[in-house]
């Protein structure tokens, strides 16, 4: 069995048993978990409220002159697969597991949000407020904060796969924090490439921001950024996540982490290395890694049957680099997941058909 389904069948099973997780206390607050449960819209409480969730709806309380955020699971998650049933299940284990890193070592999980108070049972995440809005423009430090703590989770046996632009936000200092771990999920850092175990070594923290963020991004373009400039863009995210995966292999070396784990790293070091040698080198890698998160991210899309109209942008990327980089893409092994194996008539036809199963599974 492999260990995404025996995570899977865990979390159902727990789902099953019944079984509570709390977190923290209301304690100060100045409201009962009572009056939690009751919030709605109308509530006195609530200063604005969020719908946009998958897996739960959030409000922006204010309670005696103190901001908080409150996350409300759903009665039935709009993410129609297992994962996405389990996700607030996930997200209050992972909130455990956070609370204690941070209240051993504070400053190196900064840029994780507090908990303050959680119930699995009564579906209910209470933490403060955060003073911050989405991201809309990136630079180095940005990219810095996001990968050193991708690594610093990763490090510890947490990974996250679901970067996208609402789980990220930045305050007026410039400083981000996480603050959704829905998708977040347990490994052995030192004998495992993430929470599929050996299975899918394709997947790690930088791809998984490349690929839930970046390059979605990167394709609504909200800045009308030229060719020149988001590969500009690139060159420096790419030199951010090439420092935090150097300071990542030191640490795997330093933990005795097994040959395979640090050689993945290795690679990844020594491509982005070859590809920053040269504005050719960085295009080349920069086609390759867009036509790989633009591809992961419509499958994924197609998976939980959650898709939009960016999906089909998505889809359209994809036939796009299919169409016109097909040698290139096949000469640097580019195509994954069985694709290797199919010939561009075949990719073709594979992809216009996802693109007509993202048209039915619009939200």
């Amino acid at each position: 069995m492999s260990m995404e389904l025996s995570r899977q069948q865990a979390q159902l099973a727990f789902v099953e048993s019944g079984e509570n997780i709390v977190i923290g206390t209301l304690d100060g607050v100045g409201v009962s978990l009572e009056a939690l449960k009751k919030i709605d819209d109308d509530s006195s409480y609530v200063v604005e409220s969020f719908s946009s969730g998958l897996t739960a709806k959030v409000y922006h309380l204010r309670i005696r002159g103190r901001d908080w955020t409150l996350k409300r699971k759903r009665p039935e998650s709009l993410v129609k697969n297992v994962d996405g049933q389990t996700s607030f299940l996930n997200e209050v284990q992972r909130r455990r597991d956070l609370t204690a890193l941070k209240q051993k070592n504070p400053e190196k999980y900064s840029h994780i949000v507090e908990t303050q108070y959680a119930s699995l049972n009564d579906g209910i995440l209470l933490s403060p407020w955060i003073e911050g809005s989405l991201i809309t423009h990136f630079d180095a430090d940005i990219f810095k904060q996001i990968f050193s703590t991708i690594s610093e989770l990763e490090l510890t046996g947490l990974f996250e796969w679901d970067f996208c632009p609402g789980n990220i936000l930045i305050d007026k200092m410039n400083q981000i924090k996480l603050f959704d771990f829905g998708y977040m999920y347990q490994f052995k850092p030192m004998t495992q490439f993430n929470s599929n175990g050996q299975d899918t070594p394709l997947f790690n923290g930088v791809e998984r921001f490349e690929t839930r963020f970046l390059f979605d991004y990167l394709l609504r373009n909200p800045l009308d950024l030229t060719l020149e400039q988001i590969l500009d863009l690139y060159r420096v995210e790419k030199s951010a996540a090439l420092a935090a995966y150097q300071f990542k292999r030191d640490k795997l070396i330093a933990g005795g982490a097994d040959s395979p784990v640090v050689e993945w790293v290795t690679n990844s070091i020594d491509q982005w290395q070859h590809a920053l040698e040269s504005p050719s080198g960085l295009e080349a890698l920069y086609r390759i890694e867009s036509f790989r998160s633009n591809s992961l991210d419509l499958m994924d899309d197609l998976h939980g049957k959650s898709c939009s109209p960016i999906t089909l942008k998505k889809a359209d990327q994809v036939l796009q680099y299919i169409e016109n980089d097909f040698d290139v893409l096949k000469q640097a092994n580019g195509f994954f997941f069985g694709d290797e194996n199919m010939s561009q008539a075949e990719l073709l036809s594979k992809y216009r058909g996802l693109k007509t199963d993202a048209k039915k599974y619009q939200l």
